[in-house]
């Protein structure tokens, strides 16, 4: 990797998680979920520095036990409506203001994401480096079919249900017709620049690269784990040593 291009990863975890407690350190394969991230961030070529975000000291001690550099969150900033942006945006400006130190780009390493390869990281910042007009660069998915955009239903506030995309759907009515869409993989990296600036972790120009689906798991709640868990004991998911 370029030596002037510095990526700083981010591995954000706060404490008040909602769908499982301490979820951020709940245990998949035996490890610690947010470990899993780290892992690949520590074993990719692309990132200089990882840091874990964290208001929670639980989390904090797991992520000295496993030899990853801890950065104190502000607890207003912990919140359930906080958004990432704002903990990137901090982050980026302490680390400044502290050490003089600023990344070119910051990588997301979300613990909702175990499956994530360093693979995917660096293919991921190469990606960047070499698009002088990107401002982001983030791993994609093709998902299946029932998911699609033009398949979603929303209630209405009598109470029927209806597709949320009714026009489009009386041209792309089968799944031949419908325009390809692609949810998020498992990684986004995006310059300091459009951090601060635009305050948009997607910024626009972002270039794609695809995963395979099955490692944009996103493990979120308990039958999330049990997924991930059959993921890993089935060999759906390879490059990871138990």
């Amino acid at each position: 990797m370029s030596e002037d291009y510095e990526i700083l990863g981010l591995i954000p975890a706060r404490g008040g998680s909602k769908s499982l407690h301490k979820k951020n350190i709940a245990l998949l394969g035996g490890h610690p979920l947010l470990t899993w991230v780290a892992r690949a961030g520590k074993q990719s070529q692309s990132l200089s520095r990882i840091l874990c975000s964290t208001d929670d000291e639980d989390i904090a001690s797991v992520c000295r036990e496993h030899d990853i550099e801890v950065a104190d969150r502000p607890p207003e900033l912990g919140q359930d409506d906080t958004h990432i942006v704002d903990v990137m945006v901090d982050l980026v400006k302490t680390l400044e203001e502290r050490e003089g130190y600023r990344p070119r780009a910051v990588a997301l390493l979300q613990p909702t994401s175990p499956f994530l390869l360093a693979e995917h990281v660096d293919e991921c910042c190469r990606a960047l480096m070499a698009d002088p007009k990107a401002h982001s660069a983030q791993t994609i998915s093709r998902f299946p079919s029932i998911f699609h955009a033009f398949n979603q239903r929303i209630i209405e506030d009598e109470g029927y249900v209806r597709f949320r995309y009714l026009e489009e759907r009386k041209v792309c009515y089968n799944k031949q017709r419908k325009p390809e869409h692609f949810i998020l993989g498992n990684f986004i990296v995006t310059t300091t620049e459009a951090l601060i600036n635009e305050r948009e972790v997607f910024a626009l120009p972002s270039v794609p690269v695809e995963v395979p689906y099955s490692y944009a798991l996103d493990v979120d709640g308990p039958e999330d784990f049990e997924t991930a868990e059959w993921y890993l004991k089935s060999g759906k998911v390879k490059g990871f040593d138990l």
